[in-house]
Protein backbone atom coordinates (compact mmCIF):
# COMPACT_ATOMS: atom_id res chain seq x y z
CA UNK A 1 0.00 0.00 0.00
CA UNK A 2 2.87 2.38 0.79
CA UNK A 3 5.19 1.30 -2.05
CA UNK A 4 4.12 4.22 -4.26
CA UNK A 5 5.06 6.65 -1.50
CA UNK A 6 8.40 4.87 -0.99
CA UNK A 7 9.20 5.09 -4.70
CA UNK A 8 8.34 8.78 -4.84
CA UNK A 9 10.31 9.47 -1.67
CA UNK A 10 13.33 7.81 -3.26
CA UNK A 11 12.83 10.07 -6.28
CA UNK A 12 12.62 13.13 -3.99
CA UNK A 13 15.95 12.22 -2.41
CA UNK A 14 17.53 11.84 -5.85
CA UNK A 15 16.20 15.21 -7.03
CA UNK A 16 17.48 16.87 -3.84
CA UNK A 17 20.98 15.53 -4.53
CA UNK A 18 20.78 16.73 -8.13
CA UNK A 19 19.66 20.18 -7.03
CA UNK A 20 22.55 20.41 -4.54
CA UNK A 21 25.05 19.49 -7.28
CA UNK A 22 23.54 22.04 -9.69
CA UNK A 23 23.62 24.78 -7.03
CA UNK A 24 27.26 23.96 -6.28
CA UNK A 25 28.12 24.08 -9.99
CA UNK A 26 26.43 27.45 -10.44
CA UNK A 27 28.06 28.90 -7.34
CA UNK A 28 31.52 27.79 -8.47
CA UNK A 29 31.20 28.40 -12.22
CA UNK A 30 34.20 30.76 -12.18
CA UNK A 31 36.03 29.42 -9.12
CA UNK A 32 39.64 28.41 -8.95
CA UNK A 33 40.85 26.72 -5.78
CA UNK A 34 43.68 27.96 -3.56
CA UNK A 35 46.08 25.52 -5.21
CA UNK A 36 45.33 26.95 -8.67
CA UNK A 37 43.17 24.00 -9.69
CA UNK A 38 39.75 24.74 -11.17
CA UNK A 39 36.54 23.66 -9.51
CA UNK A 40 35.49 20.23 -10.77
CA UNK A 41 31.89 20.11 -11.91
CA UNK A 42 29.64 17.75 -9.93
CA UNK A 43 27.12 15.40 -11.45
CA UNK A 44 24.69 12.96 -9.87
CA UNK A 45 24.42 9.53 -11.47
CA UNK A 46 21.45 7.33 -10.65
CA UNK A 47 20.95 3.62 -11.07
CA UNK A 48 18.32 1.23 -9.78
CA UNK A 49 19.31 0.00 -6.35
CA UNK A 50 18.72 -3.30 -4.66
CA UNK A 51 15.13 -4.38 -4.05
CA UNK A 52 14.17 -3.89 -0.42
CA UNK A 53 11.34 -5.83 1.18
CA UNK A 54 9.12 -4.32 3.82
CA UNK A 55 10.57 -6.69 6.42
CA UNK A 56 14.13 -5.59 5.62
CA UNK A 57 13.20 -1.92 5.80
CA UNK A 58 11.36 -2.45 9.08
CA UNK A 59 14.14 -4.49 10.67
CA UNK A 60 16.72 -1.86 9.76
CA UNK A 61 14.67 0.80 11.59
CA UNK A 62 13.80 -1.17 14.73
CA UNK A 63 16.23 -1.77 17.60
CA UNK A 64 17.44 -5.33 18.07
CA UNK A 65 14.92 -7.44 19.99
CA UNK A 66 15.64 -10.34 22.23
CA UNK A 67 14.52 -13.80 21.16
CA UNK A 68 11.60 -14.80 23.38
CA UNK A 69 12.27 -17.50 25.93
CA UNK A 70 10.02 -20.49 26.60
CA UNK A 71 8.28 -18.63 29.42
CA UNK A 72 7.02 -15.96 27.01
CA UNK A 73 3.91 -16.49 24.98
CA UNK A 74 4.53 -17.43 21.32
CA UNK A 75 2.43 -16.08 18.48
CA UNK A 76 0.53 -18.85 16.68
CA UNK A 77 1.35 -19.53 13.06
CA UNK A 78 -1.47 -19.51 10.54
CA UNK A 79 0.05 -21.54 7.71
CA UNK A 80 1.61 -20.13 4.59
CA UNK A 81 2.15 -16.42 4.38
CA UNK A 82 2.18 -14.23 1.32
CA UNK A 83 5.51 -12.76 0.20
CA UNK A 84 6.45 -9.24 1.19
CA UNK A 85 6.12 -6.47 -1.35
CA UNK A 86 9.40 -5.04 -2.58
CA UNK A 87 10.47 -1.52 -3.40
CA UNK A 88 13.40 -0.80 -5.66
CA UNK A 89 15.37 2.05 -4.21
CA UNK A 90 17.14 4.52 -6.48
CA UNK A 91 20.86 4.50 -5.82
CA UNK A 92 22.68 7.73 -6.58
CA UNK A 93 26.29 8.73 -6.62
CA UNK A 94 27.81 12.19 -6.76
CA UNK A 95 30.84 12.29 -9.04
CA UNK A 96 33.20 15.02 -10.15
CA UNK A 97 33.70 15.48 -13.88
CA UNK A 98 37.46 15.96 -14.34
CA UNK A 99 37.18 16.73 -18.07
CA UNK A 100 34.96 19.76 -17.48
CA UNK A 101 37.82 22.29 -17.67
CA UNK A 102 38.88 24.84 -20.26
CA UNK A 103 42.00 26.87 -20.80
CA UNK A 104 41.72 30.63 -21.28
CA UNK A 105 44.49 33.00 -22.25
CA UNK A 106 44.85 35.53 -19.43
CA UNK A 107 48.48 36.38 -18.66
CA UNK A 108 47.45 38.92 -15.97
CA UNK A 109 45.80 36.24 -13.85
CA UNK A 110 47.97 35.14 -10.90
CA UNK A 111 47.02 31.50 -11.62
CA UNK A 112 48.29 31.66 -15.22
CA UNK A 113 50.97 29.19 -16.29
CA UNK A 114 54.22 30.20 -18.00
CA UNK A 115 52.44 30.54 -21.38
CA UNK A 116 49.75 32.81 -19.88
CA UNK A 117 46.90 30.26 -19.86
CA UNK A 118 44.56 29.72 -16.93
CA UNK A 119 42.61 26.49 -16.41
CA UNK A 120 39.00 27.31 -15.51
CA UNK A 121 35.87 25.24 -14.88
CA UNK A 122 33.90 24.52 -18.04
CA UNK A 123 30.42 25.02 -16.65
CA UNK A 124 27.70 26.23 -18.97
CA UNK A 125 25.38 28.35 -16.81
CA UNK A 126 22.50 28.06 -19.30
CA UNK A 127 22.69 24.25 -19.28
CA UNK A 128 22.83 24.21 -15.49
CA UNK A 129 19.76 26.48 -15.29
CA UNK A 130 17.83 24.19 -17.66
CA UNK A 131 18.87 21.21 -15.50
CA UNK A 132 17.67 23.11 -12.43
CA UNK A 133 14.26 23.74 -13.98
CA UNK A 134 13.98 20.09 -15.04
CA UNK A 135 14.98 18.88 -11.58
CA UNK A 136 12.44 21.21 -9.97
CA UNK A 137 9.67 19.84 -12.22
CA UNK A 138 10.69 16.25 -11.41
CA UNK A 139 10.63 17.08 -7.69
CA UNK A 140 7.15 18.60 -8.05
CA UNK A 141 5.96 15.50 -9.93
CA UNK A 142 7.13 13.26 -7.09
CA UNK A 143 5.41 15.48 -4.51
CA UNK A 144 2.19 15.29 -6.56
CA UNK A 145 2.50 11.49 -6.74
CA UNK A 146 2.91 11.30 -2.94
CA UNK A 147 -0.13 13.52 -2.41
CA UNK A 148 -2.20 11.36 -4.79
CA UNK A 149 -1.08 8.20 -2.97
CA UNK A 150 -1.98 9.73 0.39
CA UNK A 151 -5.39 10.67 -0.95
CA UNK A 152 -6.01 7.14 -2.26
CA UNK A 153 -4.94 5.61 1.06
CA UNK A 154 -7.14 8.04 3.00
CA UNK A 155 -10.13 7.30 0.76
CA UNK A 156 -9.53 3.55 1.17
CA UNK A 157 -9.52 3.87 4.93
CA UNK A 158 -12.72 5.96 4.88
CA UNK A 159 -14.55 3.22 2.98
Amino acid sequence: MFSAIDISASGLALQRKKMNAIASNLANADSIGPNGQPYKMEEVLSTPGQPITFSQALSSQLPAMEIPGPEQMQMPTFGATTPDFTVREVASKEVQVPTAVKTVYDPTNPNANSQGYVTEPKINVVTEMVDMITTTREYQANVTAIQASKSIIKDSIDI
